[in-house]
């Protein structure tokens, strides 16, 4: 005899979860589109399986033994993760369609995902991408947005979050300033500089050695292109991502002080929605992983963060001179 047999069916596993919920036979019947006498059967077959009696029927009434109500919740979660893995399947079928509402930080927004949009939209011209370039924290559900581009993993423990592509720093500063200045030699020498720090972050810089350094400056922004923009003015250090600052490296603009600053973070895509995102939802974060990731083109030729354990500033001869 196999072993199976001592097991319920899972249709009966499903008739019998309708059958509680609509406290029907001739409604179950026509729910699942079966005879109510096909219906009994099952019923029957069920109790005669487990050696239990699941239901107690009456002319005007049918309830619970307390078997049944035991085995009414297994067969509850039964019909959820089936139900669930059909949606799955159908969602993996569809075809991406509709207005996708993506919110990303602003500078991030306009050098990274504006240039490239056009390719995504190409891939699925049925379509409509509406875009929220803001640094402000937004409310994904309450604003009902699709995804949300962050820079640090995010808090929300109930959202779906994919990690897209890593984000690595450069403290830097402009030739002029290093000129007038000098560069820091060591972490501890940076606090001596003034430097230009972005609003709602830490003053603490971290340096991939395991050093935290307190910072100051005569310039806060909220924004990390008008950072930038004072960097290359010479008004102080800077630490910038290097999507951000790695053609000013490129150009001359701006210069590495060192290597090794701050040990950088990733870029997250968040779904606020549930563990099945939609077909829009899951096009949009496969593609962004194709396009930016693991090794993002913005770190071409850069003396990038992260690679490097030991302080190596600082650097910014070599750079001049072969610019």
């Amino acid at each position: 005899m196999s072993n199976n047999q001592h097991f319920p069916s899972v249709a009966g596993m499903v008739i019998f979860a309708h059958l509680v919920e609509t406290g029907s036979f001739t409604t179950t019947a026509r729910r699942l589109g079966v005879s109510k006498a096909s219906i009994s059967r099952e019923l029957a077959a069920l109790e005669a399986r487990l050696g239990a009696q699941l239901l107690v029927r009456t002319t005007r009434r049918m309830s619970l033994t307390e078997a049944g109500s035991v085995f009414y919740e297994r067969c509850r979660r039964v019909v959820e993760e089936a139900e669930d893995a059909e949606r799955s399947i159908l969602q993996l079928q569809a075809e991406p369609h509709g207005t996708l509402r993506l919110t990303v930080p602003m500078s991030f927004g306009v050098h990274e995902i504006a240039p490239r949009i056009e390719r995504f939209l190409a891939r699925y011209p049925s379509l409509k991408v509406e875009i929220e370039a803001t640094d402000r924290v937004v409310d994904l559900v309450y604003e009902r947005i699709d995804v949300a581009i962050r820079i640090k993993r995010p808090r929300e423990p109930s959202y779906v979050i994919r990690r897209i592509c890593p984000i690595r720093g450069l403290l830097c500063a402009s030739p002029d300033y290093l000129e007038r200045h000098g560069a820091p030699r060591t972490p501890a020498e940076v606090a001596d500089h003034p430097c230009l720090t972005y609003r709602g972050a830490s003053e603490l810089w971290r340096f991939s050695t395991g050093e935290e350094i307190a910072v100051r400056g005569p310039l806060t922004f909220d924004n990390g292109d008008a950072l930038r923009v004072a960097g290359i003015a010479g008004l102080g250090l800077v630490t910038l991502p290097t999507y951000l600052c790695g053609d000013d490296v490129r150009e001359g603009r701006l210069v590495p002080c060192s290597s090794t600053m701050h040990p950088g973070t990733s870029v997250f895509a968040v779904d606020p929605e549930n563990r099945h995102p939609s077909p829009k939802v899951r096009a949009l974060i496969d593609w962004l992983v194709e396009e930016l990731g693991p090794e993002p083109e913005w770190d071409r030729d850069l003396p990038v963060a992260g690679r490097h354990r030991t302080w190596r500033g600082p650097t910014h001869r070599l750079l001049r001179t072969s610019s």
